[in-house]
C-alpha cells in the first residue's frame, strides 16, 4: 500500500458513496454520519445541484491568481459572508481552517505593526482548544501535537476555558475564568498581546462546551478594555451549524476577525475565509494597503462557486432555522439513549452540535484513565453499529476530557435521526458491558444530566 495513513494501527473501511445523511461501504454496510464526518458534511451527501454548480463553473474557469484577476464568484460569496454576518467589512479566501488561522495571527500582528505597536505579538488563547495542524495554528492549541512545534511558531500564553460542567463552583460559574484572563493580561502586559482567539463554542477538542451566558461579552469588554483584537474560531460553528448563521449571535457579541472554514464548504471543496471588521479592514487599506498572506487557491472560481451554492442551497431550505428547532429534539433523544448509564457524566451542546463526556464517577465528574480508552470504545462500537461519531479524546496539560460529538448533517431525515439514536442507544449498552463494572447500566439515571 502507497498511501500514508493518519493511523496505522487502524483501517477503516473502503468508501463507496453516499446519500443524505447515510454513508455506504464498498461492502454495502451503511452508517449515519452521526458527526458529519469532522463536523464537514453539514448538508449531506449528493446534492446534484451543488455537484452542477462546480461542473458549470469548471466549464467557464476553474482556476485565475487573485493577484491577475478578480473573479465573479469569490465577489458574490464576500458579499453574502459580510451581509450574513451582520458585523463585518471584507472577505478573504483560503483553502483550509488551519490556513485561515495561521491568515488570523498574521493579519493581527500585521494590523498592530500598521498601527505602531509592534510589540503586540503574543496571543492568548484557551487550554480547551484545537484551532489547525499547521505550525502557527497548532502552537495556539492546548493539543498534545502543540508538543512538537514549541518554540518554533507564535509566541502564546494559555488561559482557562469556560467549561459549566466542571466549573469549581456548585451549580453556577463563578466567573474564575474570566479573572484568569484578566489576570494573565496583566501578568503578560497587554502592550505585548496583540489578540485572543477562542471558539464561541468549544467543538471538537472540548465536545461542544457552551460557555454561560455572559463569558462572551465579558470577553469583548475585556479585550476592548485591554486593545486587543478579538479572534472568533467558527471553523466548526460558522453557517448553521449552531441554530444561528454565526454561533457568537447567540449572544450578540462582535469579533474583530472570525475565522470560518467547515461550515462554509459542506466539504464540497477545500475553502476557509476570514471576516474581518471595519476597523481592521480600514487599518489595512488606510496603512500599507497590502496584507502579507494568501497561498496559490485563495479565491480561486471554482471553490468559491461550490460555497456560494452551499450557501444557497442553505438559504432555500432553511436550514439555520431548522438546526435551531431541532436542538431541543436532539438533547431529549440523547437524554433518552445516556439516562440508563453513569459512565455519562454530562449532555450539552446548541442547535445541532451535542457533546457526550464521559466520567467513570459521576459524582466527583472523575475522568476515566487514558490508557482505557473509554471515548474509542465509544466510536469503535459505534462504527460497528453503524454509527459515525467523532471523538474528543483529551487534551495535553488540560481536564481529561472523553467525550464524543454528535452533529449529523443539517438536513438529516427523520427516519436517519431515529436510526442514530437506535445506534447509539446500542452503542452505549454495548460499551457499558466493557466497563470494569456493569453496575454502570441502572434503569433510571443515578445523577443530573445538565444542559449548558
Amino acid at each position: 500500500m502507497s498511501l500514508l495513513r493518519a493511523n496505522h494501527q487502524v483501517l477503516p473501511p473502503i468508501i463507496s458513496h453516499g446519500r443524505g445523511s447515510t454513508l455506504y461501504d464498498i461492502y454495502g454496510k451503511d452508517y449515519i454520519d452521526g458527526s458529519s464526518g469532522a463536523m464537514v458534511a453539514n448538508l449531506g451527501h449528493g446534492i446534484e445541484e451543488i455537484a452542477e454548480a462546480a461542473a458549470s463553473q469548471m466549464r467557464t474557469v476553474a482556476y485565475t491568481y487573485r493577484t491577475q484577476f478578480r473573479n465573479e464568484p469569490a465577489e458574490t460569496l464576500a458579499a453574502s459572508l459580510t451581509r450574513l454576518s451582520d458585523d463585518k467589512k471584507s472577505a478573504f479566501f483560503l483553502s483550509s481552517g488551519s490556513e485561515a488561522t495561521e491568515a488570523a495571527i498574521r493579519l493581527a500582528i500585521q494590523f498592530w505593526q500598521e498601527a505602531g505597536l509592534g510589540t503586540k505579538r503574543r496571543i492568548l488563547s484557551r487550554r480547551i482548544s484545537y484551532h489547525g495542524n499547521t505550525l502557527g495554528a497548532l502552537s495556539i492549541s492546548a493539543d498534545s501535537r502543540r508538543q512538537a512545534v514549541s518554540g518554533l511558531a507564535v509566541e502564546t500564553t494559555l488561559v482557562p476555558a469556560c467549561y459549566p460542567y466542571r466549573c469549581t463552583a456548585a451549580g453556577d460559574c463563578d466567573g474564575s475564568c474570566i479573572c484568569h484572563l484578566e489576570d494573565t493580561i496583566e501578568l503578560v502586559g497587554a502592550a505585548n498581546i496583540a489578540a485572543f482567539v477562542l471558539e464561541p463554542v468549544i467543538g471538537a477538542s472540548g465536545g461542544a462546551i457552551v460557555p454561560h451566558g455572559s463569558y462572551l461579552r465579558q470577553v469583548r469588554e475585556i479585550c476592548d478594555r485591554n486593545n486587543i483584537l478579538l479572534i472568533f474560531d467558527e471553523v466548526i460553528t460558522g453557517l448553521g451549524r449552531t441554530g444561528k448563521w454565526f454561533a457568537a449571535h447567540h449572544w450578540n457579541v462582535s469579533s474583530d476577525i472570525t475565522i470560518l472554514g467547515k461550515g462554509l464548504n459542506a466539504g464540497f471543496t477545500p475553502l476557509s475565509a476570514l471576516l474581518l471588521s471595519e476597523r481592521v479592514t480600514k487599518a489595512i487599506e488606510q496603512g500599507s494597503g497590502r496584507i502579507t498572506f494568501g497561498h496559490t487557491h485563495s479565491g480561486n472560481p471554482a471553490s468559491t462557486a461550490i460555497c456560494n451554492a452551499v450557501i444557497n442551497y442553505i438559504e432555500r431550505n432553511d436550514l439555520v432555522a431548522r438546526a435551531e428547532s431541532l436542538g431541543p429534539h436532539l438533547y431529549e433523544r440523547l437524554l433518552e439513549a445516556a439516562r440508563q448509564h453513569q459512565f455519562v457524566g454530562d449532555i450539552r451542546g446548541i442547535g445541532m452540535l451535542w457533546g457526550i463526556e464521559f466520567v467513570s464517577d459521576p459524582e466527583t465528574k472523575r475522568p476515566f484513565d487514558r490508557l482505557f480508552g473509554i471515548t474509542d470504545k465509544v466510536v469503535t462500537s459505534a462504527a460497528a453499529n453503524g454509527l459515525i461519531v467523532y471523538p474528543c479524546r483529551g487534551l495535553h496539560g488540560a481536564h481529561d476530557i472523553n467525550a464524543v460529538l454528535i452533529a449529523p448533517p443539517l438536513t438529516i431525515e427523520p427516519s436517519e435521526l431515529d436510526a442514530l439514536f437506535d445506534r447509539l442507544s446500542k452503542t452505549l449498552h454495548d460499551v457499558a458491558k466493557q466497563l470494569p463494572s456493569y453496575s454502570n447500566a441502572k434503569e433510571e439515571p443515578a445523577h443530573e444530566v445538565a444542559l449548558v
